[in-house]
């Protein structure tokens, strides 16, 4: 009856549905690549559906390179999308009517990097990821991103470059990983 078990309850039925979504892409071939962007897409859909507060309108954008990467990386880095759009929904765009979410993929070489940006309020003051991760779900996501996927995670505010004095606008999390190749698994 509280909202905080009301949030944990929402939590984990997110985190159920991220790897049910991964599971049906799996369940199609799993020896064959997995499209990055459409687990995304999907993901999007339901965190919107099950995560946002009727009274908000929250708009996930989802962007750039249909990226196929092996199960092996498709699955954690579905579990880390999954965690940051809830942290941006459950934390910066919490006490907003409106708000914008945005999943950029961006391929290079032997690297992928995926960015979860939001317009909300920005990280809080002195936040250190690497000392103090806030919350679970912020220790799952530096969990499988540094041991999983054998990558790096950065969370930064963003800050207006055309103001005088800093003004914030919402927050990035970037995460790059070096593509595994089906040969490397």
């Amino acid at each position: 009856e509280s909202d905080e078990a009301r949030q944990h309850l929402t939590e984990a039925v997110n985190r159920v549905l991220s790897m049910s979504v991964i599971h049906e892409f799996l369940s199609q071939d799993e020896h064959r690549p997995i499209n990055v962007k459409d687990v995304c897409q999907r993901i999007a859909s339901q965190v919107t559906q099950v995560s946002a507060n009727p009274e908000q309108e929250i708009s996930i954008q989802v962007q750039g390179s249909s990226i196929r990467l092996p199960a092996s990386q498709a699955t954690p880095l579905a579990m880390v999308v999954n965690e940051l759009m809830l942290n941006a929904v459950e934390h910066g765009l919490k006490d907003r009517q409106r708000g914008t979410i945005r999943i950029l993929l961006e391929e290079a070489d032997d690297t992928v990097s995926i960015q979860v940006e939001d317009d909300g309020q920005g990280l809080p003051a002195g936040f250190d990821l690497e000392h103090h991760p806030t919350s679970l779900g912020l220790q799952i996501v530096h969990t499988l991103v540094t041991d999983d996927l054998k990558g790096r995670l950065v969370m930064e505010s963003i800050v207006d470059p055309s103001s005088a004095e800093p003004v914030i606008r919402g927050t990035r999390a970037v995460v790059t990983l070096p593509r595994r190749s089906a040969r490397m698994l």
